[in-house]
């Protein structure tokens, strides 16, 4: 294995602050989550009046403590209540569980690439992935894509090590990630299964088939999957009726190439980092060299199938299947690694410290667009956005309005998807969410809950949502106005309250 080593600072110089980063990785690492942590909690929770739609919908899930719901297994959810009972917030915890997860995933891809490459191109690789766009916009809400990314890249660097280690420890220690990366959500089976077709390709993993790690570890995670196995099949397996469903909307709503341009769109600004920080050139050499830093041909190819195939496999199924612009996610954990795998040789000081600056200022450069984005859409927009709208006073309103027609906390909240989030989510009283007006949907609503407890329904424009006709036939619809921009007609709000004892009859 090549690596690169810093070159000796003149006599009597004065190391930089981005020398310092770069002469110490871990330190530099350190330093670069902090930074992403601070930048990208701060901004959103300072900038954003609405928090996205699925923070809102994982903040009505985690009161639930369900295994399992229409759409997927529910660790961001259990994430979620945890971080709210820790800081009685879940707007502020909203954001700050995003940037945990992204910096355990910057720790988890700098240790694969730190054991692969050495430290300083491990950080090197670290650093470039915020310029990829994966890191910076994309990860403002805490769901089951941004929970999934920590998981994918503990995987790889595990199954490395267990490869190289040859030691039962970081089999067990991959079972039992793997094992718990599904409760995130069930796309994590692609990375396993990409790392089990690498243990049959490569001849150092597959003699550890004879080995008791690798059944163990596989043991290990079988049996703690069991219970979403359980839960599919109790279900009766609607969550792929929503995949499926989800898949046809996909198909019919956007272009066959929509979903490779959303990642070639994202992933633009890496080219042009490596460009200029001198690790890719366009020109050929004069004296040609090999730009690939990894004398080892098996760790430089477990980079790149491990980083680019699931990529790969999703941009391809795009062309025949619906799949969400969002989907691709953890797929890029290791962008820049394999950057750095082949093109590091030219990872001088200099370079490093350009990499350095491409990567901090693009962090800092995406949270000031979506300030800027943000700003100009809720000051100067002329059509009202659901970022701009004054979710918590919205909220805060409603709930009033229960507690004077009803002598009895606001239990259960129905009707548009979006309305129904942020009057439930916001609401002190933390009510739980009949999604759709589905019992299979949303279990945790019974019959017999919406004779005792009684709902709000809650939707913006009319007519109400044709699913709720026959649940408010007969109560009278209210209405509130909240403004969203000084000057504008303000977004009206329609709301029915069916009191606790007045359904009778389930529709």
């Amino acid at each position: 294995m090549n690596r690169i080593s810093a070159s000796t600072p003149s006599s009597g110089s004065v190391l930089t602050p981005l020398r310092r980063i770069i002469s110490k990785p871990s330190k530099g690492l350190l330093l670069f989550c902090l930074f992403q942590l601070l930048v990208w909690t701060l901004v959103p929770g300072l900038v954003d009046k609405t928090p996205p739609d699925d923070a809102l919908e994982e903040f009505l899930w985690s009161r639930q403590w369900m295994l399992l719901t229409y759409k997927h297994p529910q660790f961001p959810a259990w994430a979620t209540g945890v971080m709210y009972h820790l800081t009685g917030s879940y707007i502020w915890s909203g954001y700050l569980l995003c940037q945990l997860a992204i910096c355990i995933t910057f720790v988890m891809v700098y240790l694969l690439g730190r054991d692969i490459m050495g430290n300083r191109a491990a950080l090197a690789g670290v650093m470039l992935l915020p310029v990829t766009g994966f890191f910076s916009e994309g990860t403002r809400q805490f769901n089951h894509d941004i929970a999934q990314m920590p998981f994918w890249a503990a995987i790889c660097w595990l199954l490395w090590r267990a490869i190289r280690e040859q030691k039962t420890l970081w089999w067990v220690l991959l079972g039992i990630v793997s094992g718990c990366s599904v409760y995130a959500k069930f796309s994590t089976g692609v990375i396993m299964a990409f790392g089990g077709l690498w243990i049959l390709y490569d001849p150092a993993a597959r003699r550890q088939l004879a080995t008791k790690g690798p059944w163990i570890g596989l043991g290990i995670m079988v049996l703690l999957s069991l219970p979403l196995v359980h839960g599919l099949i109790r279900d009766h397996f609607i969550q792929l009726t929503y995949a499926t469903d989800r898949d046809g909307w996909v198909l019919e709503n956007r272009g066959r190439l929509y979903y490779i341009g959303v990642q070639a769109a994202l992933l633009a600004g890496l080219p042009l980092a490596l460009w200029s920080s001198g690790l890719l050139r366009f020109k050929r050499e004069t004296t040609p060299s090999s730009s690939v830093l990894l004398d080892d041909r098996s760790a430089l190819w477990y980079l790149t199938w491990m980083g680019l195939g699931p990529a790969l496999l999703l941009c391809l199924a795009s062309l025949f299947t619906g799949v969400g612009e969002a989907w691709g996610k953890p797929m890029y954990n290791l962008i820049g690694l394999v950057a750095i795998a082949w093109l590091g040789q030219r990872l001088t000081d200099g370079a490093m410290k350009r990499v350095a600056i491409w990567g901090f200022s693009m962090i800092l450069a995406t949270a000031l667009l979506h300030t800027t984005v943000v700003t100009v859409k809720c000051e100067l927009g002329s059509h009202p956005r659901r970022i701009c709208m004054p979710s918590s006073a919205i909220a805060a309103r409603l709930q009033d309005d229960w507690h004077k027609a009803v002598n009895a906390p606001l239990g259960i909240v129905a009707g548009d998807e979006f309305w129904m989030r942020v009057a439930g989510a916001l609401s002190s009283d933390r009510p739980s969410m009949f999604t759709d007006f589905s019992f299979s949907e949303a279990p945790w609503i019974t019959p017999d809950r919406l004779r005792r407890q009684g709902m709000l329904v809650v939707w913006a424009d009319l007519p109400p949502p044709p699913e709720a006709l026959a649940w408010i036939k007969g109560y009278p619809v209210q209405q509130e106005h909240f403004e969203w921009q000084a000057g504008r007609p303000p977004v009206t709000v329609h709301y029915v309250i069916i009191p606790p004892g007045a359904l009778k009859d389930i529709p």
